[in-house]
């Protein structure tokens, strides 16, 4: 299941790794940066000042490179390096107005002040976690050697303590999906903070063309494009070549056949009635 395999990811740990040294880097950020910016602002009225602000300002770039680290490597989180924007420029003080002119300087600050307050929120959900599976799973414990709890006064029952003890582990795994979806959102706050311009830094790189449009020789109009949908034309094969005919020798006409006349035989005249004998 979904649900019990949370244990076998690695960002699980590795997400725990993130949540445990939250509270403690955040708390040395925090005094360290107020500390030395306090103290250097306050002295620049006396040049002391500014030195320590350029110090501070340094170890807070080193510090935002290492988050920017944790959060790539822990968090799985898709940030850029830390940015070297004095390398692009000449001169002390043109590198100086490169590093606090840009906007991600300035994030890094802010992400290094509130990585406290992120990591008392961590540090919470951790000794929250680790105490309720603790007292789940050792309350069948607390019955068998008759451990007494609530100020000294109770000793919890053996059923009752069968029974905390698969609830004890239902919250183990519940607990780990809550700091599973705690990680994400500080991978999402790192991503937010660190990305900004630099994501996309590669394409603003690239130097636009100098040749102004006008300058370009004309071209053609292109022809229109067929529809996707129609089918390319098959190509027609030449018809084969017809042979020559050979020359026919020319012959004479023929004279009609002469027709035979028709020749009618004219019928006798019928013989002509004899005379009886008697009458002459």
């Amino acid at each position: 299941m979904r649900f019990f395999g949370v244990v076998r990811r690695p960002e699980t740990w590795l997400g725990i790794l993130f949540n445990w040294l939250a509270f403690p880097l955040g708390l040395f950020y925090f005094v360290f940066l107020v500390t030395g910016l306090s103290l250097g602002v306050g002295l620049v009225v006396v040049w002391v000042g500014i030195p320590i602000l350029l110090v501070v300002a340094g170890a807070w770039w080193l510090f935002g490179a290492f988050e920017r680290t944790q959060a790539r490597y822990l968090l799985r989180a898709d940030v850029p390096p830390a940015p070297r924007e004095w390398e692009k420029v000449e001169g002390v003080w043109g590198k100086l107005k490169a590093h606090f002119g840009s906007a991600a300087t300035w994030k890094d600050l802010v992400y290094l002040l509130a990585k406290l307050p992120f990591g008392i929120i961590s540090t919470t959900l951790l000794v929250t976690a680790v105490g309720m599976v603790f007292w789940f799973v050792a309350m069948p414990f607390f019955s068998l050697f008759d451990v007494r709890i609530i100020n000294g006064t109770w000793v919890p029952p053996l059923w009752f303590g069968l029974i905390c003890l698969p609830l004890g582990i239902l919250v183990f795994f519940a607990a780990l999906h809550v700091l599973n979806g705690w990680s994400w959102v500080c991978a999402r706050w790192a991503e937010v903070m660190f990305g900004g311009p630099h994501a996309a830094a590669p394409a603003a790189q690239q130097p636009a063309s100098l040749v102004p449009p006008t300058s370009l020789a004309p071209q053609a109009p292109a022809a229109p494009a067929l529809p996707a949908s129609a089918p390319p034309a098959a190509a027609v094969a030449p018809a084969p070549p017809v042979p020559p005919v050979p020359p026919v020798a020319a012959t004479a006409p023929e004279a009609p056949a002469p027709i035979a006349p028709v020749v009618t035989q004219a019928s006798a005249p019928a013989p002509a009635p004899a005379e009886d004998e008697t009458t002459s």
